[in-house]
């Protein structure tokens, strides 16, 4: 499997588990604390508003997918949003404000796609690079 290919599975994949993970929560707003035995919180609309947020990201991810090197920016701002919510769930796992088995989620929902989307960054980065010394322009 070429690079190219890899990396349109890593993000057809990343789309379909944020659209769905999102649709989820949007219809759920409370299964996650449900399932890790935690008090939910008393406004379900906000968990909703995250569901909303992930699967925006996931139709980014399938964007990324369908056009492989025309949208490296879309998988910086996926990066920050990953490393922004594990720092920001830990932060509340550090205050107590929830156990720290539930971090386990974060480690599904944004750790393991963490180094997939760095390489990425790296292989577009290559790419054009290299295409760049082909037609001529300075890098």
């Amino acid at each position: 499997m070429n690079h190219e290919t890899f990396y349109r599975s890593i993000f057809y994949s990343a789309a379909i588990y944020n659209i769905a993970w999102g649709l989820t929560t949007v219809l759920f707003p409370n299964l996650m604390f449900e399932l890790l035995g935690i008090e939910p919180l008393n406004y379900p609309f906000m968990m909703s508003g995250i569901g909303m947020m992930v699967g925006v990201y996931g139709y980014g991810y399938w964007v990324v997918a369908r056009h492989i090197r025309q949208y490296p920016q879309l998988v910086v701002i996926g990066i920050m949003g990953k490393l922004l919510g594990a720092v920001g769930w830990s932060y509340h796992v550090y205050l107590g404000d929830i156990p720290a088995y539930s971090l386990w989620m974060n480690v599904f929902n944004d750790v393991i796609w963490l180094p997939l989307f760095v390489g990425y960054l790296f292989w577009v980065s290559q790419g054009n690079r290299q295409a760049n010394l082909k037609s001529g322009e300075k890098v």
